[in-house]
């Protein structure tokens, strides 16, 4: 039984504490006939006093000024979010001590649960601690706790203080089969010989763990995974349903998640290679949208003989693993065409060399099925929720929820000094097309002087391939033997090896959310290029003709904000921020009234609008 941590006019039921139950309560009526308490959950009202057990209540006024931290059981009581207090909240707090402004959050959490909300989207730097802030509240009902990387959840699993907290399920690419170790479960022998796997939920070390989540109070999963296990419902047994609460964190980009899951893509990638070759030459002639549907109907119809062509040789041979991932590709493109196919929504279509991608120009039609219809109660939190009343609107928030269930919580101060986290201008002119041949030369130099000034290790964000490999060409070469220069296929491996490292320098591409480089794995930061959308994306250009500018400029800002946390991740923690392309400096002024005040209190004035040292 966790510890009771006892406030003022709190209540101690004596009997539900002999038997194992949360036992404090606030005054106040209507009264239990049973244990003379106000609405005890734990007895009926009224009752029959004969038969039971008779105890008293006990008023506590000890007042303790820390948490004591408690493992969660299973079969510890659960409630919902709208009767949570803070009591119970406070009283699963993974940790033994609270961090600045953690408290006061859970309070307006609780507050605003009470009150009828039913969501609260919570903004806060890195380092305060917005996981433990949400396991609070999924360790006291039954819940989802949602990331957007498997890697966050690797993280959360190897935090002692969360140990025992959630029961974590991955896609079944994750799992080996117990039948064909060397193969993932997606490819195991339940696929390829259509093995009817009826021990699975004994031996299948996928099925165990879905069997696990199923049953446990708290899931730890990925968005992918939340929003494609989704659409199984009414269509597997193993179905993990609907809970009370479902937290999203580093919920920035939900609606960008949702997007790529229902893009209709015809790649090498996203269905067999003979449907591929055989619509090829129709693809690269795809100038009109007659001439797109009359592609994505061929597709289906090809798609769909070839799929009953693979049935049959999974009745008769069995499958391949090339045909049992041939298999999938059928199943998730024919989904996805079908959302497509009865969808109300403006789609665009763009083509890529020679690869095909549909997708809707906004998530919002979609949100309900795939994300919101899994709980009741939602926490949002992320770092760069920077404007809360569009991100509602975009998510489609307000397609499920009323305008007054939701709650934008104050945005949370970081507790991190300001001068061990500084944003340094060495800016040389806009990176932008136009000056870029001018530009990029300095830019070049700067990067060589920040390197020679900083002996420590190093990222450089590049924001693309391009960038990247032309500055490592022109770098001096006394330098280049610092550097550690990633490609496509070796990123993790390369990520790894600056990190092992001392003195050196990554040279990244999108490594700017989801990392952890705390202390001496980064000494310092630069951003090369500032990260804006792809304005040769056809959804960007037409987000921005109907007037979606302050969007685009957001979604540069936060992705700058995100690289900016990956460093100083303690109070204790140092490094220098260094922003080379001069078009950040006319970002913020755009986008100032969003730009969350512990990010500005560390800008140069030379960043700040109005600024007598800011050029004009």
């Amino acid at each position: 039984m966790p510890r009771i941590i006892e406030e003022p006019d709190l209540v101690s039921c004596e009997y539900a504490a002999k038997i194992g139950w949360p036992s404090t309560f606030r005054l106040g009526a209507p009264i239990c006939t049973d244990c003379d308490r106000s609405r005890c959950r734990f007895h009926s009202v009224p009752s029959d006093a004969a038969s039971t057990l008779k105890h008293r209540a006990v008023i506590k006024r000890t007042v303790h000024n820390r948490v004591q931290p408690t493992r969660i059981r299973f079969n510890d009581p659960m409630v919902q979010p709208r009767e949570l207090t803070t009591r119970e909240g406070l009283s699963r707090f993974p940790s033994s001590s609270l961090r600045p402004y953690q408290k006061v959050t859970v309070e307006r959490i609780v507050e605003a649960f009470n009150s009828g909300k039913k969501c609260v989207v919570l903004t806060a730097p890195t380092g305060f601690g917005k996981s433990y802030v949400n396991t609070s509240f999924t360790s006291v009902t039954r819940s989802f706790y949602a990331t957007p990387q498997l890697a966050l959840i690797d993280q959360m699993l190897r935090d002692q203080s969360l140990k025992g907290r959630f029961v974590e399920i991955k896609g079944r690419r994750n799992y080996p089969c117990y039948h064909i170790p060397h193969r993932s479960v997606h490819l195991g022998k339940c696929v390829t010989e259509q093995y009817d796997c009826k021990e699975r939920f004994e031996v299948c070390p996928y099925w165990k763990q879905k069997r696990k989540a199923a049953e446990a109070p708290s899931v730890l999963l990925s968005f992918a995974y939340l929003v494609a296990e989704g659409q199984t419902e009414g269509h597997s047994e193993s179905y993990l349903g609907t809970r009370n609460l479902l937290v999203l964190d580093e919920a920035h980009n939900i609606e960008e998640e949702c997007l790529n899951h229902i893009s209709v893509n015809i790649t090498p990638f996203t269905i067999p290679h003979e449907a591929y070759s055989k619509a090829l030459p129709v693809l690269r002639k795809v100038r009109t949208e007659e001439q797109l549907k009359e592609l994505l109907a061929d597709v289906e119809a090809s798609l769909k003989t070839q799929l009953e062509q693979v049935r049959k040789i999974t009745e008769t041979t069995g499958l391949s693993v090339m045909q049992a991932e041939d298999l999938e590709r059928i199943g998730r493109y024919l989904e996805t065409y079908g959302l497509y196919k009865s969808s109300k929504s403006e789609w665009v279509w763009q083509t890529r060399g020679d690869q095909l991608f549909v997708q809707p120009l906004f998530a919002r039609e979609f949100m309900k099925e795939l994300i919101w219809k899994r709980a009741e109660h939602y926490i949002i939190s992320s770092a760069t929720i920077l404007n809360p009343q569009e991100y509602v609107e975009l998510t489609g928030l307000l397609d499920v929820l009323k305008e007054d269930e939701i709650s934008i919580l104050p945005q949370v101060p970081s507790t991190f000094p300001v001068e061990n986290r500084p944003v340094i201008d060495r800016t040389v002119g806009p990176l932008s097309r136009a000056g870029w041949e001018e530009n990029m030369p300095k830019a070049v130099r700067a990067v060589e002087e920040i390197l020679r000034e900083e002996t420590g290790n190093v990222a450089i964000h590049c924001h693309s391939y391009d960038n990247q490999e032309t500055l490592v060409n022109n770098l001096s070469e006394d330098l280049r033997q610092r550097l550690i220069v990633h490609t496509r296929r070796d990123r993790e491996e390369r990520l790894r090896e600056w990190m092992q490292s001392r003195g050196k320098v990554f040279v990244s591409v999108a490594f700017n959310e989801g990392q952890d480089w705390k202390y001496d794995v980064c000494d310092a930061q630069i951003l090369l290029k500032v990260p804006f959308p792809d304005l040769g994306d056809k959804r960007v250009k037409r987000r921005l003709e109907m007037g979606r500018q302050q969007w685009y400029d957001n979604q540069a800002l936060l992705e700058v904000i995100q690289a900016y946390g990956r460093a100083v991740r303690a109070e204790d923690d140092k490094a220098r921020f260094y922003v080379i392309d001069g078009s950040f400096q006319r970002l913020v002024g755009k986008c100032w009234k969003f730009v969350p005040d512990w990010f500005k209190e560390a800008l140069p004035a030379s960043f700040v609008p109005g600024s007598q040292t800011r050029e004009t």
